[in-house]
């Protein structure tokens, strides 16, 4: 039931649906995060958990990279970071 109860409460959680994503996971967003400060996207602490500087960074980078600017962490915003600082993102 334990299960069942944490499926439900995702449902309603975008929080919980992010962080639950196999894109989301905290050190994959520390990864990111160190990134995107790295190459100048914005004084961003690696905290594992996509506040608003980090979405603002990530919008900034998907715009310079002419991907759909969401704010979020995507398969294909992991590729172009990937591309730009020459290692996987992980």
């Amino acid at each position: 039931s334990r299960t069942l109860q944490t499926a439900s409460t995702r449902r309603n959680d975008p929080i919980a649906d992010l962080i639950g994503s196999s894109v989301g996971s905290s050190s994959r967003v520390m990864a990111v995060q160190r990134a995107l400060a790295e190459f100048g996207y914005g004084q961003i602490k690696p905290s594992g958990v996509i506040d608003a500087p980090t979405s603002v960074a990530i919008e900034k980078f998907e715009s310079e990279h002419k991907l759909p600017a969401t704010g979020r962490l995507s398969d294909r915003l992991l590729n172009e970071l990937a591309n730009m600082t020459g290692r996987p993102i992980e």
